[in-house]
């Protein structure tokens, strides 16, 4: 058996479909390297993710390789020897979907292993997940080889590439979408997931299920000799379908507490980020003590900096613009990855700390009413309290700071905690901090 599996490896187009795969996975992988970099779930989204182009190149490989006996002539010839179909065409199954399996699971193990080092929390259901996507490459490269058998055309192999990739792209636009179990079941990119959440364990194995009884179609229909029993392939696909429906759930991306659970700094507990993003923690440190440290002073200051748990891509549960809490500074910025994970630019997260201490943006969206006054009240907080250069703000800007620093110390903290109410609360920020009334 081995000698068979070495000559259909060589006379096939294993080895270009290794070499092709692996340069595509290792490519679309670095593309989207600072989301997976330094977590699992992110990872195996991605690693699913590059099914979009890879695929069709499966798809297009296992059509040509089924139809090359018809093309060259010699089907006749082949069906007259000993040896059955299903026995004679074991090596061509195992070395195609073998070399796309091996292609995507060699690049994903090389991405593991840079994860590995990186990661700080870890559920232990992604491996299901990159199972799934390793036997869908399977499943594709087979059913490849039963339509090469049925359509040994040459135009057949590009024909089917280009059409699994333009239904791959328009069914995977799917964002922003109601969830649907039929569509999460058959795709074999995952829905849009973030490290705040898990892939559910039920969507794996109904999409075992689907992909399972699609490869044994492509078996079944690679050795079908007729028309009734090239019909009665499309049973198990058909019938994966339906039990794998059965046990998808509404929605396969569900939250993940444990990699939202906070973890606060040994050196001062008011600083915390997410379990997931622990390593961002030492950046996110200094930053969080500047900003603190500088409204310790004012009336009803902010009393601690964290993380915010709320994934801006999935999640909507902050409440209503203005009804946050005073108390939490949230930090919600992407994530930036260099050679020791997660990294966060100090001046970039102090900057955000503080437009996020004094003022909700929700409230002040671009073009609202009242933003320019609210960037203006808030950049004069910023630099009274942070202190550094005044030369780049607005005139207005300016005036306020001006006007603030020579009020004694009891009565410029107080008026920067009114408009700090008002700033978090959708109200005109500006107001107290000239004296022109209470916030609105």
């Amino acid at each position: 058996m081995f000698r068979m599996l070495r000559l259909e490896a060589k006379r096939s187009v294993a080895l270009a479909l290794f070499l092709v795969l692996a340069a595509l996975t290792r490519v679309f992988l670095w593309m989207d390297v600072q989301e997976w970099a330094a977590a699992w779930t992110p990872l195996l989204h991605s690693m699913r993710s590059t099914a979009l182009t890879g695929l069709p190149v499966v798809l297009a490989a296992g059509i040509w390789h089924g139809g090359r006996e018809r093309r060259s002539g010699v089907s006749e010839l082949f069906a007259a020897t000993p040896r059955s179909g299903p026995v004679r065409l074991l090596p061509a199954f195992v070395v195609l979907a073998g070399a796309a399996v091996l292609a995507v699971a060699a690049v994903t193990g090389w991405a593991a292993v840079g994860v590995s080092g990186k990661a700080t929390f870890d559920d232990g259901q992604w491996p299901l997940g990159l199972a799934v996507g390793l036997l869908v490459l399977a499943a594709v490269a087979l059913l490849g080889l039963g339509i090469g058998r049925l359509a040994p055309a040459p135009v057949a192999a590009p024909l089917g590439a280009v059409l699994l990739f333009l239904v791959l792209v328009v069914s995977e636009a799917r964002n922003g979408r109601p969830a649907n179990r039929l569509v999460d079941l058959v795709l074999p990119m995952l829905p849009v997931t973030d490290g705040f959440h898990r892939v559910l364990p039920s969507l794996s194995f109904a999409q075992i299920v689907w992909f399972a009884g699609l490869g044994v179609t492509g078996v079944l229909l690679a050795v079908a000799a007729t028309t009734r029993t090239r019909v009665l392939a499309a049973i198990p696909a058909a019938a994966g379908l339906g039990i794998g429906f059965l046990v998808a759930p509404t929605g396969g991306i569900a939250p993940a507490p444990g990699a939202t659970a906070l973890v606060c700094a040994p050196e001062d507990a008011r600083v915390c980020v997410t379990r997931v993003h622990r390593r961002a923690l030492p950046d996110l440190l200094g930053p969080g003590r500047t900003v603190l440290d500088a409204y310790a002073a004012v009336p009803g200051g902010p009393k601690r900096v964290q993380e915010d748990r709320m994934s801006w891509m999935l999640d909507d549960g902050r409440g209503a613009p203005g009804t946050g809490d005073p108390d939490t500074v949230l930090l919600g910025i992407s994530y930036r990855t260099q050679e020791g994970g997660i990294r966060w630019e100090p001046d970039t997260v102090r900057d955000i700390l503080a437009r996020a201490a004094f003022l909700d943006d929700r409230c002040y969206a671009e073009g609202a009413e009242g933003q320019p006054r609210a960037n203006a009240a808030g950049q004069a907080v910023t630099a009274l309290l942070l202190g550094g250069s005044v030369d780049r703000l607005a005139p207005e800007a300016r005036a306020v700071h001006d006007s603030l620093r020579a009020l004694p110390a009891e009565e410029r903290n107080r008026r920067i905690g009114e408009a700090r109410r008002a700033g978090l609360t959708c109200g005109d920020p500006m107001a107290p901090l000239t004296g022109e009334g209470a916030a609105r």
